[in-house]
């Protein structure tokens, strides 16, 4: 996959995640239902660092060609 197609998807991942997943984990624990979200956590954070890895090995091997 090209590289503006991952974009694309890694920016459907974020509006899923922090427009939806998120929230909604967010509004469960507030509302005392459920524990903290420690996945949430993780996925939040850990996604932007993902797709800076991700799109960067693209880019090398995009330059080794």
């Amino acid at each position: 996959m090209s590289k503006k197609k991952w974009r694309r998807f890694y920016m459907m991942m974020y509006i899923f995640t922090y427009g939806i997943y998120v929230p909604y984990n967010l509004f469960m624990w507030l509302g005392g239902n459920e524990g903290f979200p420690y996945a949430m956590l993780g996925i939040a954070l850990g996604l932007p660092m993902m797709k800076k890895n991700h799109i960067n090995s693209i880019r090398e091997k995009e330059q080794n060609v």
